[in-house]
């Protein structure tokens, strides 16, 4: 029960105690009072009408004479009764008077009785007595007195009640509200919000106990953004370049790797090589200072492309003269325009100090299943080749096997219309072999053919040609229907493209099942790089999403720590590893210790922290040794198709 009805209640209680006994006292005395009154006045006209008829007494002929005197005393309502007797108690006149008034309830008359005594006096003839005279008073007038002071008593509690009642609602009101704003931040706390309480309350006991409480946030709030700042230090120390601020090469190795191997997406694309030919001359012909300025003026360049919004290009600086460039999901005359546009900037920015020019680019094609070693000795070639070239740039191969975008174009409406899905689920276990959901891959086929499209061509082109929304639409649609067949818990990928427009969003709320026990069997990934570059209308779609049951998981987290402040925004249940920090974890001390500290922040927000891409049990142990909550990978199972 609410503080301020259990103090209302208890006012109430006291009140009506105290009203209570007040009645009975007021009422008690009063009708002591009242009695005395119709004692003596019932005496009093006793007395005075003995006397007045005492001379008619002994006459019968004189009775007239004597009710005539008796009524015009008795007719004023006063009286109860008036009874005259004679010396043998015969009566010889009697009057009767009702003693209920109509304006006073019974129940109060019999709560409180008044019983006017008999008021008597004997008539005297000369020296004789000759009979006797009983008058008693009529109690209805005592009991309307009664009544109305009662009233007037009841109305005076009433209003000090409502008077007391609004004032205490005001002092729980002064109490209650530091109190529920300290509940209320002691539950931010508890989800890693460290919000502060203002105004202060006045009482200084309250100001005291709200003051140690926003102290206490406030601490907290630094250490974990200390250890956000601390994680954010510690990926800028292992993976980035001190000179430019890019990855480095650990970072670009385990890029790389990490695709050629990542069964899930599946993706492909180009690496440049853009080597700084005239590095070496500069630095020592003309200092370092102005080798450190020519290497800033190359990633300027670099870095206006990885920026752009939507942008799959990855900027990497793998040695003191060489940058890495990954350019995912692209297609080979995109490539091309983008080495153009690469050599075209080198061009301007070139001096005479650069002897051996800006730099040029080596290019290599890579796919899912490409070994890391021949994708980088393809792209050394092709740099060697570039050297000669006025151009500048050189592609290993300049075979492409993908089809042109009007195949493409046409392939892709034939699949949103008439084209199929088939699911393969990878299952996401905890360490004691409970299985938290399994992920769903779309595998998608045209009609009257047996074989999947291409993932690896499939998803860059439906990007290209803006289909990804229809074919999230596909997938998600598709899945939703199988809830009643199979009771799985299923994670559904949404492509970054999708989530970045409202339309997708409304789409998907409308989409979902009615039934709250089907939506709890919904887990939505969605891309880390989401949170970075379409967090405007993500964080409402996702409260939306976990309103009716639908979990959320990151996917591909650790990439961009700029995310991890978005993660006290949205809120997610689970968040997932990217595969680069997992592969061969037991062996690279850097990413153990990166990983923990993701997992500390993770578990600080009261998020699941899930690693995908285990393939040993060396790598599983040691994921478990640092905290992980569940594991994904071929070490668990390898994705099995799906039955419709």
């Amino acid at each position: 029960m609410p503080l301020s009805r259990q103090l209302g209640l208890s006012l109430l209680l006291v009140l009506c105690c105290v009203f209570i006994g007040s009645i009975w006292i007021n009422v008690s005395k009063t009708r002591e009072f009242v009695t005395q009154q119709l004692s003596s006045h019932a005496q009093d006209a006793a007395t005075s009408l003995g006397l007045s008829i005492s001379p008619y007494m002994g006459e019968e002929s004189d009775i007239p004479v004597i009710e005539t005197m008796v009524n015009a005393i008795f007719d004023s309502g006063y009286y109860l009764s008036i009874t005259l007797k004679d010396l043998d108690d015969n009566t010889l006149l009697e009057k009767l008077n009702p003693s209920q008034i109509d304006t006073v309830p019974n129940w109060f008359i019999d709560l409180f009785p008044l019983n006017p005594p008999v008021a008597k006096t004997q008539i005297n003839s000369g020296w004789s007595i000759v009979g006797s005279l009983s008058v008693i008073s009529n109690p209805g007038i005592g009991y309307k007195q009664l009544w109305n002071n009662t009233k007037q008593t009841m109305l005076m509690f009433a209003v000090i009640f409502i008077l007391a009642l609004l004032f205490n609602l005001y002092l729980v009101k002064i109490i209650t509200t530091p109190i529920k704003a300290v509940v209320s931040q002691a539950t931010s706390i508890s989800q890693r919000r460290f919000d502060q309480i203002n105004p202060l309350p006045r009482t200084p006991e309250l100001r005291e106990f709200v003051l140690a409480i926003n102290k206490m946030s406030a601490m907290l709030s630094k250490i974990f953004t200390q250890l956000a700042d601390q994680a954010e230090r510690y990926r800028q120390f292992a993976y980035t370049d001190s000179l430019t601020g890019a990855d480095n090469r650990r970072a670009f190795k385990l890029t790389l790797t990490n695709m050629l191997a990542d069964i899930e997406h599946q993706p492909n694309g180009y690496v440049f090589i853009v080597r700084l030919n005239s590095l070496a001359h500069v630095n020592k012909q003309y200092g370092v200072q102005n080798g450190d300025a020519y290497i800033k003026a190359v990633w300027k360049i670099l870095n206006q492309h990885a920026i752009e919004p939507d942008s799959t290009v990855s900027i990497y600086r793998i040695s003191g003269a060489d940058f890495a460039v990954i350019i995912e999901d692209n297609d080979l005359e995109n490539c091309q325009q983008l080495a153009d546009s690469f050599v075209n900037q080198f061009n301007d920015i070139e001096k005479t100090e650069f002897a051996q020019g800006t730099a040029h680019i080596g290019i290599s094609k890579f796919s899912y299943g490409d070994n890391f070693t021949k994708v980088l000795e393809s792209a050394d070639s092709a740099l060697a080749s570039a050297l000669e070239l006025p151009k500048k740039w050189q592609i290993a191969s300049n075979l492409d096997i993908r089809q042109s975008n009007a195949i493409w174009r046409d392939q892709l409406q034939l699949l949103v219309t008439e084209g199929s899905i088939n699911f393969v689920a990878q299952p996401i276990q905890s360490w004691d072999g409970q299985i938290i959901y399994k992920e769903w891959f779309a595998r998608f086929t045209l009609p009257n053919t047996l074989s999947p499209l291409p993932m690896a061509q499939l998803i860059p082109a439906s990007m290209r040609l803006d289909f990804s929304q229809q074919l999230d639409e596909m997938v998600i649609r598709d899945a939703i229907n199988q809830l009643n067949v199979h009771s799985d818990t299923i994670g559904i990928n949404v492509t970054r493209s999708s989530l970045a427009k409202q339309r997708f969003h409304q789409w998907l709320i409308d989409e979902l099942p009615q039934e709250s026990a089907l939506c709890a069997r919904i887990v939505v990934e969605i891309p880390e790089r989401a949170l970075v570059n379409h967090l405007q209308g993500l964080d409402k779609l996702v409260a939306k999403l976990k309103s009716k049951g639908v979990r959320i998981t990151v996917e591909r987290f650790g990439a961009q720590l700029a995310a991890v402040s978005h993660l006290q925004k949205i809120r997610p249940d689970y968040l997932k590893i990217d595969g680069r920090y997992t592969r061969q974890i037991h062996n690279e001390p850097d990413n153990q210790l990166f990983v923990q500290t993701l997992v500390s922040i993770a578990h600080g927000l009261n998020i699941k922290v899930i690693s995908e891409v285990v393939e040993t049990e060396l790598e599983a142990r040691c994921l478990q040794e640092l905290f992980v909550d569940h594991v994904q990978g071929f070490y668990i199972s390898k994705p099995i198709p799906i039955q419709s």
